[in-house]
């Protein structure tokens, strides 16, 4: 006799030797028949790929080493003109979906090679004037860390389901299951922010189940951060009118509820400011990181 779909997806997550591709489409499969739209918006992600580098979660980015591909001497470090820029592109953010990364499990080096997002390979072409190609050289024990947190939050994801009363016998779930399972989605999400990081970074839950409020408030503070740490290399008067609004920037997305209304025309207004910067590559690298912010869908 098989198990209800929700103990199926526990008994998954809990074999090490199962696929976390399967078991996250098995978790699909559950989020879809219950209709919780933040389940089923993470699964989806962990399974296409991140489409903005905003959406990415916590476990997704770590410390790597940039490389460019010269086509007479192969693989080659980047050598950034500061230590603000090495440290700004020098950190893996992996929006490629699990099934894409699977195989990388099977190598045995304990460094591996992952092709940049396109807004981040954008701008580092920009950055060097160049069309090489770019690539992160990171640890293999971070990409298996991607896969263990994906196994962990589906596990907790789904204990958290059967203590609601929601497990799914037959494959079906009862009207009384779908209504207990929803409040159930909502506050697992919510609650786990810093495990699932930006899914739903500070987002407002409305009554008919979508997030709204996408723009990272995490993402927001480290380019605040790294913009501010590298202010000195920007020209004079880029300084002085871009400073203030990452000051006002940063007091806002500290706040309990920022105002994601004014965080877009704000970084809408420091990108602006960047752009002009002509010739300066720090500029250009704020605004690579505001470019990538500001994608995200309204």
């Amino acid at each position: 006799m098989s198990l209800p779909l929700v103990l199926e997806v526990q008994r998954m997550a809990v074999d090490q030797t199962s696929s976390v591709v399967q078991l996250v489409r098995t978790a699909k499969l559950v989020a879809t028949k219950l209709s919780l739209v933040e389940a089923t918006g993470w699964i989806d992600r962990e399974l296409n790929g991140y489409p903005t580098l905003g959406l990415l979660p916590r476990y997704r980015i770590f410390p790597a080493e940039c490389r460019a591909r010269n086509p007479f001497h192969g693989w080659i470090p980047a050598q950034f003109p500061d230590r603000e820029l090495h440290d700004l592109f020098s950190k893996a953010r992996v929006a490629q979906s699990l099934g894409s990364m699977e195989p990388l499990l099977a190598d045995d080096s304990n460094r591996l090679t992952l092709p940049y997002p396109f807004e981040l390979e954008k701008g580092l072409r920009e950055l060097f004037d160049t069309d090489f190609q770019f690539s992160m050289k990171l640890s293999r024990g971070n990409v298996v860390g991607i896969f263990d947190a994906v196994r962990n939050l589906t596990l907790e994801w789904s204990l958290e389901l059967e203590k609601a009363g929601v497990l799914g016998e037959n494959m079906a779930f009862t009207i009384t299951e779908k209504m207990e399972a929803k409040p159930v989605g909502q506050q697992f999400f919510i609650q786990n922010a810093g495990v699932v990081g930006n899914v739903s970074d500070n987002a407002t839950v409305e009554n008919n189940q979508t997030v709204s409020g996408p723009v990272s408030v995490s993402g927001v503070l480290d380019l605040v951060s790294q913009a501010k740490t590298s202010m000195a290399a920007l020209p004079s008067q880029t300084q002085g009118e871009v400073a203030p609004i990452l000051d006002e920037l940063e007091v806002e997305a500290r706040k309990s509820t920022p105002d994601q209304s004014k965080m877009r025309k704000l970084l809408a207004s420091a990108k602006t400011i960047c752009e002009g910067a002509v010739g300066s590559l720090v500029a250009t690298a704020i605004t690579a990181g505001i470019t990538a912010l500001l994608a995200m869908p309204k």
